[in-house]
């Protein structure tokens, strides 16, 4: 049995399903009945597909007609997933804490002539920021649970809030001393508070800090699907406790995720939220005293208490 349906400016459809705890975590959202008695879990499906063909690879969605429909993106890098999303006709949010990449970024946000994108750093926003439809903002700053700065380690797309990047990268890259930046973080639920089709989040280990401070977006709004990343070594130097991690994405965001890249974990890797949660614990210890970066993969994850039907 299906709940209300509700009809966004898009045509999209969305019956939500509510069951159990997760039922009275968004008693905000009307529904009604049961959803599913799946087993909390890891799917695999995705990687065995062979759906996606690499960690760095920029969604095909997101090179799809985006009008009307909104892109959260954290962790920008060069910016590739940001600018095919403008592109595309996507309203997007994008955040990247490292002041050195935000240079270029924002040249070429400023410089843009196809789509509307705007810059804006963390430090001044106040409230929440409209969409911008077909069009964007490029926010400097970094996202958790809260407000606040924090000090950031700047070694381009290994920057990170809670280690230093790996001897072995940093000396392909020619660097002798680490640089430290202190960073403004905040909340993605203080400024985005509207559907998302797409969330990405690549945040070297920091990503259960970014979930909790969206969880309000994702019990007052509608996010369809999130892309993460998942890298063991960066999870465990942020103090993540695995179990709770991914207890977290299923129980309190409802969504259902599955390993996404051809390489990164095994195929036939556990599947059960404990289990995996042992896995990538003996990741995390295998890795952590390696000059690489050890092993890692992408999350793809769906919304399973909301049901999105297109119209």
């Amino acid at each position: 049995m299906y709940g209300d349906a509700t009809t966004f400016n898009d045509g999209t459809v969305v019956e939500i399903i509510r069951s159990g705890a997760a039922a009275n975590q968004h008693q905000n959202i009307s529904a009604a009945s049961s959803s599913s008695s799946t087993v909390p879990q890891v799917f695999n499906f995705i990687k065995e597909l062979q759906c996606r063909s690499g960690h760095m690879d920029v969604p095909s969605v997101l090179r799809q007609n985006g009008t009307g429909k909104v892109v959260v993106d954290i962790g920008l890098d060069a910016g590739k997933e940001f600018f095919a999303a403008l592109e595309s006709g996507y309203s997007v949010f994008g955040f990247e804490a490292n002041p050195i990449s935000c240079i270029a970024l924002r040249k070429k946000c400023e410089t843009a002539t196809g789509y509307k994108c705007i810059y804006i750093n963390a430090n001044n926003i106040t409230k929440p920021l409209p969409p911008i439809p077909n069009g964007g903002y490029l926010i400097e700053g970094g996202v958790g649970s809260t407000r606040g700065l924090m000090p950031m380690s700047l070694a381009g797309p290994g920057s990170s809030l809670v280690e230093v990047a790996p001897s072995g990268w940093l000396k392909t890259r020619g660097d002798k001393d680490v640089k430290y930046k202190n960073v403004t973080i905040l909340p993605v639920s203080d400024v985005v508070n509207t559907n998302v089709y797409f969330f990405k989040l690549d945040v070297q280990g920091y990503e259960f800090e970014v979930l909790k401070g969206a969880k309000e977006l994702f019990d007052n709004y509608f996010v369809k699907t999130l892309l993460m990343e998942v890298y063991p070594r960066g999870l465990g130097n942020a103090g993540t406790d695995f179990m709770e991690f991914l207890s977290f994405v299923w129980n309190d965001l409802g969504m259902f995720c599955s390993s996404a890249n051809p390489g990164g974990f095994k195929v036939n890797h556990p599947n059960s939220i404990p289990n995996f949660a042992d896995y990538l614990k003996s990741l995390h210890d295998d890795n952590i005293t390696k000059v690489s970066w050890g092993t890692f993969d992408d999350f793809y994850c769906f919304n399973r208490e909301k049901i999105w039907i297109w119209g």
